[in-house]
């Protein structure tokens, strides 16, 4: 994936985050296309570029909540660097492999975000993970098999020999 398109990605992911995700939710539960737009693009990458990927997604994402400016940035790269590291090679070429590395992946960013948005009290941390974010990670894994299977069956989709797209 070239940097026009993946700029012309980001772009259209974050329309998608903050017009259509509120209104597709279910519940308290939206999903997170920047996660799965992440992950789409880290798969196979170097560590290094999946970090600068992660967090160029998580600060545009914080620009669209700029109260806890810097935290999905943080999150992001967290993840690009996780799954660019260890995920890549340990995980079949399988979509819903790759789904549940977004739903692993979801929850653990909400545990960093709720515990620094809760100031680490453990029980409120503890309510609301229960209560949303295990939801919220399903939705967004289900979406990701989606948005994964529709770019496999994509023609013209080209592997490059050190993979992504």
């Amino acid at each position: 994936m070239n940097i026009i398109r993946m700029v012309l990605a980001a772009a259209i992911v974050f329309i998608l985050q903050v017009t259509v995700a509120h209104t597709v939710s279910l519940g308290e539960a939206s999903p997170d296309f920047v996660l799965i737009l992440l992950i789409v693009m880290v798969m196979d990458r170097r560590p290094v570029l999946a970090v600068i990927i992660g967090f160029l997604l998580g600060f545009l994402q914080d620009l669209g909540n700029a109260s806890y400016l810097g935290m999905n940035a943080l999150v992001k790269s967290l993840t690009g660097y996780i799954i660019a590291r260890y995920a890549s090679d340990l995980l079949p070429d399988n979509s819903l492999f790759k789904g549940l590395l977004i739903f692993l992946s979801a929850l653990a960013g909400d545990v960093i975000l709720l515990n620094i948005t809760l100031s680490f009290d453990a029980l409120s941390v503890f309510v609301t993970f229960f209560r949303y974010s295990i939801l919220s990670a399903l939705y967004t894994a289900v979406a990701g098999i989606i948005v994964i299977k529709a770019i496999d069956i994509l023609p013209g989709r080209t592997v490059r020999s050190g993979g992504g797209f």
